[in-house]
């Protein structure tokens, strides 16, 4: 998503590392999707593999099926002076699905209010994740996770995509078509934007997944002055711009906001909203 030059540098500001040094960085973590299906789902590797193909140069697949592994050649990890391709993995949950799991994402989730029914009438689910890619790039990690769930997705026709690392819910169809866009919506399952009434007439809005991997997410505390859809376009618009360029904000930045007085300054903290993670906080004039 090509944006546009957010940031006025300043000649001297600190790294983004010496301004949180006294903070937790955020670790890289696994990246982990739940399918859910109101029928048992086939998740054979016959289905899966010609979706790959259309997506993926190289791709194999191993020989055992529970769990399900596909290897992917054309990006691999160098680990203990060992050449190791990038994995996705699918796993088969036998376990019946409960909702009361997702107690702190149905309220987050604005985008798609009627999940709720939809998830208690899933009797099945499928776990995705990906492995040996710790090391590769953030970019080049969400780009071979997104193309192994799209095809997984197109395979097995699932009612509800469900990112752990963001607690975001998304329908199937609105997945495919972002992956599909020519230049990719690639944060519409990863990253998700989050609103928390404070009290005292304040708000408080945060982006959610990208500190899984391992980058700060952003954070806004704002006054009902503002509209919240605004904040969010301004919260988005910065995330996408660090995640595709890795141009990482600094401590004491400025950025354009919106309002009166656009010119905001940028603070790294620890995030008010749990769970607790390196943030930079986005503050309004």
């Amino acid at each position: 998503m090509g944006l546009f030059d957010l940031f006025k540098k300043k000649s001297t500001e600190k790294s983004p590392q010496s301004a949180a040094k006294e903070l937790v960085s955020n670790e890289p973590a696994l990246q982990i999707v739940s399918l859910f299906y109101e029928n048992s789902p086939e998740p054979h590797k016959n289905k899966i593999l010609p979706e790959l193909k259309l997506r993926f140069k190289n791709v194999e697949v191993s020989s055992d099926d529970r769990p399900l592994n596909f290897f992917f050649p054309g990006y691999v990890n160098n680990l203990n002076n060992e050449s190791i391709p990038a994995r996705g993995t699918i796993v088969t949950i036998d376990t019946k699905v409960y909702s009361d799991r997702f107690t702190k994402a149905f309220p987050q989730s604005w985008h798609w209010r009627e999940v709720k029914p939809i998830i208690n009438d899933c009797s099945y689910e499928l776990e995705l994740f990906d492995f040996i890619s710790e090391n590769l790039a953030h970019q080049t990690r969400l780009e071979i996770f997104q193309k192994f769930l799209s095809a997984v997705v197109k395979a097995t026709n699932p009612a509800v995509i469900y990112f752990r690392n963001s607690e975001k819910f998304i329908k199937p169809e609105d997945f495919l078509e972002a992956c599909d866009k020519e230049q990719g919506d690639f944060l519409h399952g990863a990253m998700n934007i989050r609103l928390f009434n404070i009290g005292d007439g304040e708000v408080l809005m945060d982006t959610f997944g990208l500190h899984a991997f391992g980058l700060a997410d952003f954070e806004c505390r704002f006054t009902r002055k503002y509209d919240p859809g605004e904040i969010a376009g301004v919260l988005t618009n910065i995330a996408y711009y660090v995640f595709e360029t890795g141009d990482l904000i600094r401590s004491d930045t400025t950025i354009q906001g919106i309002g009166k007085n656009p010119i905001w300054k940028t603070q790294y903290k620890e995030s008010m909203a749990e769970p607790k993670r390196l943030v930079v906080n986005v503050i309004p004039s």
